[in-house]
């Protein structure tokens, strides 16, 4: 940001408004890091983690569903609360932070296998709740 302002920084000096040209440029950088990672060849991991989710969570194609947003979430959140605490971080770092299913095994010292299957299972478990409280899946 500061090599930025340095090269980009107005022959009248911006002092009255240095720290609004600060940000300006601090967003730019940004925005702009965020479009590179984002590029359609970088993106096909969250389009995955979107396909597994899919299944459970249904999409929000009409008004009604927008409406039911924080009714689901409700439902999302007693979900994970009565998962134990292991499964349900492993289902937050997944679905959450997007971190891979080797990641998860090494942060838990378990196998891969082990994961997907509990991830599954959770997400079964998952489909079932939702349709048990009026969501159609």
């Amino acid at each position: 940001t500061y090599m930025e302002a340095w090269n980009t920084i107005p022959p009248h000096e911006p002092s009255d408004y240095f720290y609004a040209f600060l940000a300006r440029i601090t967003r730019h950088i940004s925005l702009n890091c965020c479009r590179d990672r984002s590029r359609l060849k970088r993106n096909a991991f969250i389009c995955e983690l979107s396909a597994e989710m899919e299944q459970c969570i249904p999409a929000p194609d009409n008004a009604a569903c927008r409406i039911d947003h924080l009714a689901l979430a409700t439902a999302l959140n007693a979900f994970l609360g009565g998962l134990d605490e292991e499964k349900r971080n492993m289902f937050v770092r997944r679905y959450w932070f997007l971190d891979s299913v080797a990641d998860i095994a090494k942060h838990y010292g378990i196998s891969e296998s082990k994961v997907k299957t509990t991830l599954f299972r959770c997400r079964n478990r998952l489909r079932e709740y939702l349709n048990k409280e009026g969501y159609t899946v």
